[in-house]
């Protein structure tokens, strides 16, 4: 066995002296620093398609909020993910922008890749990575359908021609009367920005101009068969801001909220899809959910999905009256998404050429 030396115990005494010397002057430790890093870890899905994936992925972007407001380094461990879905994207990346925008070189973020390729190349080709700083790795080709048509972009801007790169390839893509869809997510920009953000979101980071600034976020694709484009902003919600605007329309308002909060929020989403009328009562500006919103999906034959806090409304038009399904879920996320799929097919292409 190896001695130790015989001046060991009053060196160490010397080094600890030192140490506590120097902490009193309030100098730092030549000694590396212990502390570990700070990780919030994703979940496996990204993804507004159930209770469970809603509730797992509200609970992540509400950590990472709390944890990138606390410290000055945080790690977003995306590597469990296997598969991410349009809305959850979309939320996901709309709430990672707005922490970075507000925080700025506040803290740190970082992350590593997902353990899916197909998850990595949708984070490449949306901006998530760039947006991190995290190097591109992936090569994207026309085999990846999934990944490739995907169009992206944001702005706090209600002119649609804000968002040229987007509709333009949207344009390139579908039938020349598809216009009104296009027609319908730019009034979906402008009511984000009149109505949505009435108010400050009142999370972790409201406040500041930046947390609290009127942005929207948009995916659009085309894929077998089918466009999608997907509508995302961080306001207050619709089940917030509906009866601000139409109090004297809701006469069962007081019924309302004895339901759930879930349940409550998905009649409130139900009836802003039969309002239309603008808040700001000029005819060129907002006119509700009905009239651009569902409009769209009515007449194109499509299906549209509505999110906003901890409700779900789902319309099928493919064919007859309009079929509505209400879902509830368990948490808020705390804004609203809402989503087009309308197909594309040759019938359709000959019948609105002749628009």
């Amino acid at each position: 066995m190896k001695l130790l030396p015989d001046d060991y115990y009053d060196r160490q005494r010397r080094i600890s002296a030192s140490r506590a010397r120097a902490r009193a002057r309030g100098e730092k430790s030549s000694r590396p620093s212990q502390k570990a890093d700070v990780i919030v870890n994703a979940p496996s899905q990204i993804g507004l398609h159930n209770r469970s994936a809603q509730s797992e992925l509200i609970r992540f972007l509400r950590a990472l909020r709390k944890q990138c407001t606390r410290n000055s380094s945080v790690k977003i461990n995306f590597y469990p993910i296997e598969k991410v879905f349009s809305t959850g994207m979309l939320l996901m990346l709309a709430e990672i922008d707005r922490i970075t925008r507000v925080l700025g070189e506040k803290c740190t973020i970082t992350c590593n890749y997902p353990k899916d390729d197909t998850a990595e190349k949708v984070f490449q080709q949306v901006g998530l990575l760039r947006i991190l700083k995290k190097p591109h790795r992936q090569k994207i080709t026309e085999k990846d359908t999934n990944v490739v048509n995907w169009n992206y972009a944001s702005d706090v801007s209600v002119n649609q021609k804000s968002a040229d790169v987007l509709m333009k390839a949207i344009r390139n893509q579908v039938p020349k009367g598809y216009q009104k869809l296009v027609t319908g997510v730019g009034e979906a920009m402008d009511n984000a920005v009149h109505h949505a953000y009435i108010r400050p979101r009142g999370d972790r980071l409201s406040g500041s101009p930046d947390a609290d600034e009127r942005r929207w976020w948009v995916f659009a694709e085309v894929l077998d068969g089918w466009l999608h484009v997907v509508f995302c902003d961080l306001g207050l919600g619709i089940p917030v801001t509906l009866p601000e605007r139409w109090a004297e329309q809701l006469t069962d308002i007081l019924r309302l909220t004895t339901l759930s909060p879930g349940k409550r929020d998905s009649r409130m989403i139900r009836r802003s899809l039969e309002l239309g009328r603008t808040r700001t009562e000029q005819d060129h500006r907002g006119k509700g959910l009905k009239r651009n919103i569902l409009k769209a999906a009515e007449e194109l034959g499509g299906r549209l999905h509505v999110y906003s806090n901890m409700g779900v409304v789902g319309v099928d038009c493919g064919g007859g009256a309009p079929r509505y399904t209400l879902g509830a879920y368990d948490e808020s996320i705390l804004g609203t998404i809402i989503q087009w799929s309308i197909p594309v097919t040759e019938k359709q292409d000959l019948e609105n050429e002749h628009d």
